[in-house]
């Protein structure tokens, strides 16, 4: 056993071991605090992070109630943020079911484990569609591929199909979930993913491999694609270079996310097992 008893994975924790087990070993079993900045150039890192912050704020208390016309008023400063919040509003609400419930967290068990997902925006319509909504604030658009593959994509897919029963009145069928990112930064420009029956039964697969080789591991070892460690806030534990330049560096506000993700049992919505 590998793990603390009080673990619970995350899309964020999984994707970390997808792409390296000795970032994983570090940051969530030895929970050594990162000692390196992910970029060269920490001062607008930093901002462009607290604008990603500041964006998905903006999000949830307009998808909570609060009149656009009102929160756009906090926007005189930053002319990106004000071009991302146009974006979003004109181009990111499309087409979503109507009941809607922003900065929701799930559970479900898999392999003796948690398994917790925090989602930006589920949109519902019992009987019907359900939608995850994730905002992206970053300027470059990844391929449709590797959003595919991405952790995140199968994580809150699958959390949704098994813990969301609550939010849809009964077992939600996994051909109407949809999950959309949405790209603020680049007009809102949307990529969609369909569910199924058969696609959930292989992300289960998938995770349950996962979550098997970290819990019985023996070694951690470090990835074989040096270019992740340019971004690797732990590589001074493994003597991997310096950091890379904030014009290579891709935004993910998930990742970010997770990073501070402290988990109140008590406070998260639904546990399904």
């Amino acid at each position: 056993m590998n793990l603390s008893p009080d673990f619970a994975f995350t899309q964020g924790s999984l994707q970390d071991y997808a792409d390296c087990a000795r970032r994983f070993e570090l940051r969530y079993i030895k929970r050594l605090r990162f000692p390196a900045p992910e970029v060269l150039q920490e001062l607008e890192f930093e901002r462009r992070m607290r604008q990603g912050d500041r964006f998905h704020k903006l999000a949830q208390q307009h998808c909570n109630g609060l009149p656009a016309e009102l929160l756009a008023r906090s926007l005189h400063d930053d002319a990106d943020l004000a071009r991302w919040w146009d974006n979003y509003l004109e181009n990111g609400l499309d087409d979503l079911p109507p009941q809607r419930h922003a900065e929701i967290t799930l559970q479900t068990h898999l392999g003796g484990q948690r398994l917790v997902a925090k989602y930006d925006l589920l949109a519902l319509q019992p009987g019907s569609g359900a939608v995850i909504v994730d905002w992206k604030t970053g300027e470059r658009l990844p391929s449709r591929q590797a959003l595919q593959w991405r952790l995140q994509t199968v994580v809150y897919r699958y959390v949704l199909a098994r813990a969301g029963a609550h939010l849809y009145g009964g077992h939600i069928p996994p051909e109407r979930i949809r999950m959309d990112y949405v790209y603020v930064a680049r007009g809102a420009q949307r990529f969609s993913f369909d569910y199924s029956a058969a696609q959930l039964a292989a992300d289960e697969a998938r995770l349950l491999e996962i979550i098997e080789a970290i819990d019985t591991a023996a070694e951690f070892p470090l990835t074989d694609q040096r270019r992740r460690c340019a971004f690797c806030t732990y590589r001074a534990f493994c003597d991997r270079g310096e950091a890379g330049d904030l014009r290579d560096f891709e935004f993910d506000d998930e990742d970010e996310a997770d990073a501070d993700f402290e988990l109140d049992f008590d406070q998260i919505a639904e546990i399904e097992f």
